[in-house]
């Protein structure tokens, strides 16, 4: 195996690891989501409003670190240059930014509120971003 077979497997084998961890990301999104239907119900919730703001802080932050390894396999992907779909890795690369930009602003958010104990944390909880 050449030194850049070598390369584009480490590459696929991190991406393998980064969906694993963006599937964890959004069971974490359902569950928030559902915890908010449950308080909406009057039924005791899952998280209390503290500890939801902590799981959606944490989950939004891991987000964005995938969003960034995305970005950055994108661009390693297109330096490598010996993929089939090259034509579209241009593409590729845009919509990595965007998701990251997606999902910074979305962190940005929670950010910003993550003292405020009347914010909602399933108005921002997307699971996609």
């Amino acid at each position: 195996m050449n030194n850049q077979n070598e390369e584009e497997l480490k590459l696929i084998n991190g991406q393998i690891i980064g969906i694993i961890f963006f599937i964890v990301t959004l069971i974490v999104s359902l569950l928030l989501t559902y915890n908010e239907k449950l308080q909406r119900e009057n039924k005791p919730p899952l998280f209390t409003n503290k500890k939801a703001l902590d799981i959606a802080f944490l989950n939004r932050l891991i987000v964005v670190l995938l969003g960034l390894y995305f970005l950055y396999t994108s661009y390693k992907r297109k330096d490598l240059g010996n993929n089939n779909a090259n034509n579209y890795i241009n593409l590729e690369i845009i919509a990595s930014w965007l998701a990251f930009l997606a999902s910074a602003i979305v962190f940005y958010i929670v950010f910003l509120n993550y003292n405020n104990p009347n914010f909602d944390v399933s108005e921002i909880e997307e699971p996609i971003l």
